[in-house]
């Protein structure tokens, strides 16, 4: 059931509609055995990642309850389902694809028709221009706050006390997003030589490496192997690394659409007008560019560590 202090505008609601695959649960069962005996790590890895979305997701959920928005849909993963239930309104439940997750949201933009049955005081565009803010960026901050509670664990299992490991675990944090930073911006303003290293890596060197997740499952292994203290900090790694990913001023990341309605709330504040409206999509070129660089990204990291399993 859900709890009035959670999500304090929905009626107690219990748990119905439950549905589950066969054929897609025997499927994704099979895969999961094959992964473990054939790369045991990448087992860790889907572990680490599903957590990490799970709860980037679950902030997006609880923030905009909260804010007054009916969330439909609540998801790991994309593609057929294979288990679903709904509580409420909203659909909750595993898809086979687990490449990410998802919270259903409707009225993203101004003109987007809803569906029957969906009620427009609960939009996303219906939402004041906070609520909006806070459901977008709790995702990103609740994978940072897991980055600085998964470091200052690791530090206390470390012996420090618990004030030391908190400083430190803000300390692993920074670096963490100094590091992110300083890597992406390397490889915007070097893409020719990185473009250079994918195609010809025997003349040119690439001047920063992206983890593909054949070298992400690598270092989970290693970090598992290493126990807990490893084990945290490198969920640290990849926890901080999501959130500050997706907070990147850019649409369709959490950053773009924070940055979206932010605008508008003061350009409707400087010219004293709600009925201002930016839309996004007309940003859609530029979500289009900013996928196409991510997949470029991958897909060129995956290359070079293919490379070197291979060499």
């Amino acid at each position: 059931m859900y709890g009035s202090r959670l999500f304090p505008h929905q009626k107690r609601a219990t748990l119905t509609n439950l549905r589950i695959s066969p054929v897609w649960a025997g499927i994704t069962v099979a895969s999961l055995a094959l992964l473990g005996i054939l790369a045991p790590s990448g087992l860790w890895l889907l572990l680490f990642i599903g957590i990490i979305v799970l709860t980037h997701e679950g902030g997006h959920l609880v923030a905009a309850r909260r804010s007054g928005m009916d969330p439909t849909e609540f998801f790991w993963g994309f593609g057929p389902e294979i288990i679903g239930f709904d509580i409420g309104d909203c659909r909750y439940g595993l898809k086979a694809i687990f490449l990410g997750g998802y919270v259903k949201l409707w009225g993203m933009t101004p003109s987007s028709e809803l569906p029957p049955g969906v009620p427009e005081h609960g939009t996303y565009r219906a939402a004041s221009h906070n609520g909006r803010l806070k459901t977008i960026l709790a995702g990103p901050m609740v994978n940072l706050v897991s980055a600085v509670l998964a470091f200052t664990a690791a530090n206390l299992l470390r012996g420090a006390s618990f004030g030391v490991a908190f400083e430190g675990g803000l300390d692993n944090l920074w670096i963490v997003i100094s590091a992110t930073g300083e890597a992406l911006w390397l490889w915007v303003t070097s893409i020719g030589t990185y473009v250079g290293a994918v195609f010809s890596p025997d003349s040119v060197e690439a001047p920063v490496r992206f983890m593909s997740p054949v070298s992400q499952a690598q270092f989970t292994g290693q970090s598992v192997d290493g126990g807990w203290i490893s084990s945290l900090e490198w969920f640290g790694i990849l926890s901080c690394a999501i959130g500050i990913v997706n907070l990147l001023p850019l649409p369709p990341l959490d950053g773009g659409h924070a940055i979206v309605a932010l605008a508008e709330k003061v350009t409707q504040k400087v010219k004293k007008s709600t009925d201002i409206h930016f839309d996004v999509q007309r940003l859609e070129p530029v979500a289009y560019v900013t996928v196409a660089a991510l997949i470029l990204l991958s897909a060129s990291a995956l290359v070079m560590d293919l490379r070197d399993v291979m060499s």
